[in-house]
């Protein structure tokens, strides 16, 4: 299968999940986390799915080409797992939603190194896709 119909079908399974999300996220620990998860999800199961409908016009490296896939699809699971997480542990991290909760210290620690995950990978996924759509398949 090819990375164009992966990222959608990647794209509706975390719109799914993100809505499952939806239905339990008040009787998580952290509800206004559980209600952020939900959200993240929503909003990064669409992003993959646009970056699926944009792929073909992508002229990317055979090293790029994966970097910016595998950036795309762990950055969007990321976002929304991490605040998933933090609300099914009843955490305060990694974004202010949880202020007035605390988990125990390892997961709280665990938390604050989120970012890497669902910062980084989809920054990097998304300069990629800028520098594969800056070239026309022509040139």
């Amino acid at each position: 299968m090819d990375r164009e119909r992966r990222l959608l079908r990647h794209g509706f399974a975390l719109f799914l999940l993100a809505l499952m999300t939806g239905l339990v996220a008040y009787g998580l620990a952290n509800p206004r986390m559980g209600v952020s998860a939900h959200v993240e999800g929503v909003v990064n199961g669409i992003f993959l799915m646009v970056l699926g409908l944009a792929w073909p016009r992508l002229q990317l490296s055979e090293r790029a080409a994966p970097w910016a896939y595998w950036a795309g699809v762990v950055g969007a699971y990321a976002n929304w797992a991490i605040p998933l997480f933090s609300a099914v542990l009843g955490a305060s991290q990694p974004i202010l939603v949880g202020a007035g909760f605390e988990a125990a210290p390892w997961a709280e620690g665990l938390l604050q190194l989120s970012p890497v995950a669902g910062v980084v990978a989809p920054l990097v996924c998304t300069v990629l896709v800028l520098h594969g759509l800056r070239l026309r398949a022509a040139e």
